[in-house]
């Protein structure tokens, strides 16, 4: 057993089972007298509209978790894309929001997915200047999660429980530990997890995530669409042992979702592994001993307490980490390379030209899981599309060298390269697609027979089709 802190900080989720929220598991989770919060994407939630009822009616605190900020990249932060977010966490009435620390867009180019930073210092001055300038609009607490990565920079100047102990000292941010993220670590890049967890922050920790991934050509692939590996549980069950009491524990399954028994069964072994089903520590602070107040001795973060929200906290219980906007050249060198990586893996440019010291193998493995991410995207919202043949390799050679903007531009590109191939099942996913949002519409298809989509107040959506003949 660990040894643990003398005194251990009010959590913002209460210690329990957490599942990330898809509206095809409202039924199964309502099933659940153990879940004790959810997450949600928070680019998927529109602060506009109502939530769906069967996730108010769950009646169990929602987090925000984002994907899209890029606190890594060195660029400023969006301010739309925060004053968003931030509008998302009010809505959801969220006690704690999450992020990576991760960048996912450099010189006007998207990745299309979270991308790895070095552990280097010049990084660490950026997420910590970006974090800082997110924290200011919070009113809840953030807590900063560890990237799945295929591949790593070069000339790391920390190992990662070091990178991520000094990012939580430098900007009172907690963390969110990703188990499969770093089950991924281990067997991509040989992490030590016996090390890694001896020096891990633990007193930092908001929550856990874990989820399923699948193993190719040598490499762990965190996927969110298969089952949790016994391993990956066996390494969650290490992480408990790090800890006097359960901590909240986030199960993300995002695609290929199994049916309900078996999803179940795969709560009940999480749970389990997390040490969710044991008695709670008596010094383990919980929801229901908030109300006595803080334990003496215990850090304070920003967004815990309502008067320090918006705070610089740099005092006795946070290492000051100084200017924040120092080394504009070692910036400008990060930079470029985040802007190499984006177009090597996006824009189909030649390995070669990536930045020096990265291996090719990860580097093409990297870029074939990007494109798998979109494929998969685009299977989710039109499988009929994805029912093509040869859907897979030819949806990923329309992609390689077309830079991701947005699901519909990808489904659109494959639909108008393999036009003749489409079914009509196909062209009508297309065709809905086309017409959606729109209170009048009027779309059409000539390919094998005429396939009309009108969009009229009241009546909705009518499709219409006339085979061709002969």
């Amino acid at each position: 057993m660990a040894q643990f802190p003398p005194s251990l900080p009010l959590m913002p989720l209460p210690p329990g089972l957490g599942v990330g929220w898809r509206p095809q598991l409202a039924t199964a989770l309502a099933e659940r007298d153990d879940l004790a919060f959810v997450e949600l994407i928070a680019e998927g939630v529109d602060p506009d509209r109502p939530l769906p009822v069967a996730l108010a009616r769950l009646g169990v605190p929602m987090v925000a978790h984002g994907v899209r900020l890029s606190l890594g990249g060195v660029e400023p932060l969006d301010p739309a894309r925060v004053a968003r977010f931030v509008r998302v966490a009010q809505h959801l009435d969220a006690p704690l929001v999450s992020e990576h620390a991760a960048f996912v867009r450099a010189g006007g180019a998207e990745a299309g997915h979270l991308l790895p930073v070095p552990r280097s210092r010049a990084a660490l001055r950026v997420l910590t200047r970006n974090i800082r300038s997110l924290t200011a609009e919070l009113s809840v607490p953030l807590a900063v999660e560890n990237p799945a990565a295929l591949l790593r920079w070069p000339d790391d100047e920390l190992d990662e429980a070091a990178f991520l102990t000094e990012l939580a000292e430098r900007t009172g941010a907690m963390l969110l530990l990703d188990v499969a993220n770093l089950y991924g670590d281990v067997v991509n890049h040989g992490t030590d997890p016996d090390r890694f967890l001896a020096a891990f922050p633990w007193e930092r920790v908001a929550y856990l995530h874990i989820a399923g991934g699948v193993a190719a050509h040598g490499l762990y692939h965190d996927s969110h669409a298969h089952p949790v590996r016994p391993e990956v549980l066996d390494l969650l069950r290490a992480v408990a042992d790090h800890w006097p009491g359960p901590l909240p524990c986030l199960l993300e399954r995002d695609a290929h979702l199994p049916p309900v028994d078996e999803f179940h069964a795969e709560l009940d072994a999480v749970a389990g592994a997390a040490g969710l089903t044991r008695p709670q520590s008596d010094d383990h602070p919980t929801a229901a001993t908030a109300a006595a107040g803080p334990i003496p001795g215990a850090r304070v973060r920003v967004g815990i307490d309502a008067d320090l929200v918006g705070e610089d906290l740099v005092g006795e219980n946070l290492v000051d980490a100084g200017p924040v906007d120092a080394g504009p050249q070692v910036d400008a060198e990060l930079l470029a390379g985040q802007i190499a990586l984006v177009r090597t893996l996006t824009a189909g440019e030649d390995s070669a030209d990536s930045p020096a010291g990265f291996a090719a193998d990860r580097i093409e493995a990297t870029r074939a899981a990007l494109i798998d991410k979109r494929r998969l995207a685009v299977s989710e919202h039109w499988p009929a599309l994805a029912e093509t043949p040869g859907f897979r390799d030819g949806f990923a050679a329309v992609v390689a060298r077309l830079p991701p903007t947005t699901t519909w531009a990808d489904a659109h590109a494959y639909a108008q390269t393999h036009d003749s191939a489409l079914g009509v099942e196909a062209r009508a996913e297309l065709l809905l697609a086309a017409t959606a949002g729109r209170r009048w519409a009027l779309a059409g298809s000539r390919r094998g027979g005429l396939l009309v989509a009108i969009r009229l107040p009241l009546l909705g959506l009518l499709i219409l089709g006339r085979r061709r003949r002969g």
